[in-house]
């Protein structure tokens, strides 16, 4: 056997090889990702206020001893 003097070249991966793939993007496409962009920002930003704003206090219920729900805090004290 005789070897040749050219040693052998590593070969590139098909996907290396194959064309590149050209993509078409329309104005249409364009503006539904912008619609999209702008409706995930309002929902960063409201849900980002939701947070600022804390925790809401329960209501208290009528039917609970010392509830003030249905009555007045009573007389001022002088």
């Amino acid at each position: 056997m005789t070897r040749s003097s050219d040693p052998r070249r590593p070969q590139l991966p098909h996907f290396c090889r194959r064309e590149p793939r050209h993509t078409l993007v329309t104005i249409t496409n364009l503006r539904y990702l912008h619609r999209l962009i702008w409706l995930l920002l309002l929902f960063q930003i409201s849900t980002v206020l939701l947070v600022i704003a804390g925790p809401v206090p329960p209501k208290p219920l009528p039917n609970q001893p010392g509830s003030t729900a249905n009555h007045s805090p009573g007389p001022l004290m002088p």
